[in-house]
């Protein structure tokens, strides 16, 4: 019989070993390549998000290369510590060992928050530093250590580096103390070294900001706020996102979590809500102009999964009880079948209807532009495509062939800056797909257009994807 003490080593263990064997078995998306690009555009900060995702990236990238599997290793181990220090936050709570091992495996059952515990995102990185961030503001309020206010500089600083919705944190932050009447803490000497800190480490940022007009600043008000104009649709939609995406039954005990907990006297309760509470009052204010993305409430969830589950546990009433079960045994069932799927691409979907036209063929792509391309005898080539998702994955299954990649569109974004050299005079081989089809003759100015070839990506028998490669001789620009 396994010791009491080491039972959260084997769970944690067991779901790690899952991410693991299914790590290198489906491609990247969209965001997961577009990460690790910043590592190989190493930078003070990027337009989409702040440093930390590419500088954790890194050393993985430049010391041990890349694939799928070594893209997702840094998220996994960041992901094995997460659900330990969420077994010590339902510790402190609970007390009880059980309840802390039921609470972290409702957590590993939820479908996004596995997402992040696979695929490294800026809210990867979040999700362990707002359990250190509770633990040092609680210990804060009991010790009151100078060197606690150092790391305290350390966390904000780095959750800053992270993502920049960080910032909404502080405030709660600083209410918890409030509430705790303890002005010492706030108007210590102390605390201002803690914003002192925090500024330098977030300083990258600002500098890469003031040197490119503030474009990522720009970008994420506007990403964040949309256009302002409310729409019950947007806030619909998000809502039901986040139902599905982190599992109906476990999106209900997180809500029960929550409200369970407004009036809670536990320091590390009320921490929860104060962060938890402005995050996704933040969201739902801001999915009123724009869809939320499921996995920007993440903190939330990462919270009061764990909490709902230990007020669950502890109800009198016995459906309440069966209720909790049922949610963690359905949610690992349907977790599990996904793993499986996702690794072994068993089922068979009509054409262009597979759910996995994100993660499959990238390199079969890349690979049959850099034959066409190959066969060109003109100097100036380099890939096009003309939507920006396709540029992330396009840029990293291209790095074996060194070529040049320009995203043609509209858009001001990161690839403006990654593009040092401008298209014109170009021959571009665009990358048309079924799902982003364009007529390039209507859309770009060339001398001349010429196909270049066709393939599809099959996947047990159907046709996942299409694509077209067409040449544009001596690129002039965009004509609308």
């Amino acid at each position: 019989m396994l010791k009491d003490k080491y039972k959260i080593f084997y769970l944690i263990g067991f779901f790690a070993i899952i991410r693991l064997v299914v790590a290198p078995l489906f491609g990247l998306g969209v965001d997961e390549a577009h990460y690790v690009l910043y590592a190989r555009y190493l930078d003070w900060s990027y337009v989409d998000h702040p440093p930390l995702v590419g500088w954790v990236h890194f050393p993985f990238f430049y010391l041990l290369g890349t694939n799928e599997f070594l893209v997702r290793l840094p998220a996994i181990l960041l992901f094995t510590l997460t659900s330990y220090c969420a077994y010590l936050f339902m510790f402190q709570i609970t007390e009880s060992i059980k309840i802390s091992l039921l609470a972290v495996l409702a957590l590993n059952c939820s479908f996004i928050l596995n997402v992040l515990g696979l695929m490294l995102l800026p809210d990867s990185l979040l999700l362990l530093f707002i359990f250190l961030l509770i633990f040092l503001a609680e210990k804060i309020v009991r010790t009151k250590k100078p060197f606690d206010y150092i790391l305290l500089g350390l966390i904000l600083g780095m959750m800053g580096l992270a993502k920049y919705t960080s910032i909404l944190l502080v405030p709660p932050l600083i209410i918890f103390f409030l509430i705790k009447k303890r002005y010492d803490i706030i108007f210590s000497p102390y605390m201002f070294l803690t914003a002192f800190i925090a500024v330098i480490l977030i300083s990258p940022v600002i500098y890469w900001n003031y040197t490119h007009d503030f474009i990522s600043f720009r970008y994420q008000s506007g990403h964040v706020f949309g256009t302002l104009a409310a729409s019950a649709g947007n806030f619909t939609a998000s809502i039901a996102a986040q139902f599905g995406a982190y599992s109906p039954f476990l999106f209900l005990v997180a809500f029960y979590g929550f409200f369970r907990s407004m009036h809670s006297r536990n320091d590390y309760v009320r921490l929860s809500v104060l962060f938890g509470g402005t995050i996704i009052l933040f969201f739902f204010f801001t999915s009123l102009s724009e869809r939320t993305l499921p996995h920007w409430p993440s903190i939330f969830y990462l919270l009061f999964i764990p909490i709902g589950a230990y007020e669950l546990a502890l109800a009198q009433e016995k459906w309440k009880k069966n209720f909790l079960y049922l949610a963690i045994g359905v949610s690992l069932i349907l977790m599990l079948f996904a793993y499986m799927e996702v690794a072994g691409k068993f089922f068979t979907f009509p054409d262009y209807k597979s759910p996995f036209r994100d993660i499959y063929g990238f390199s079969e792509i890349t690979k049959k532009a850099d034959e066409i391309i190959k066969k060109s005898t003109t100097e100036k080539t380099a890939i096009a495509v003309t939507n920006w998702t396709m540029g992330s994955r396009t840029m990293y299954y291209s790095l074996p062939y060194h070529h040049e990649i320009f995203v043609i569109d509209q858009r001001k974004d990161q690839f403006d800056v990654w593009q040092k050299n401008e298209p014109l005079g170009y021959d571009l081989l665009f990358v048309n797909t079924y799902f982003h089809e364009l007529n390039i003759e209507k859309y770009v100015r060339c001398t001349s257009v010429e196909n270049a070839g066709k393939i599809d990506i099959i996947l047990n028998g159907a046709k996942v994807d299409t694509i077209e490669y067409i040449w544009c001789h001596n690129y002039r620009g965009v004509k609308f």
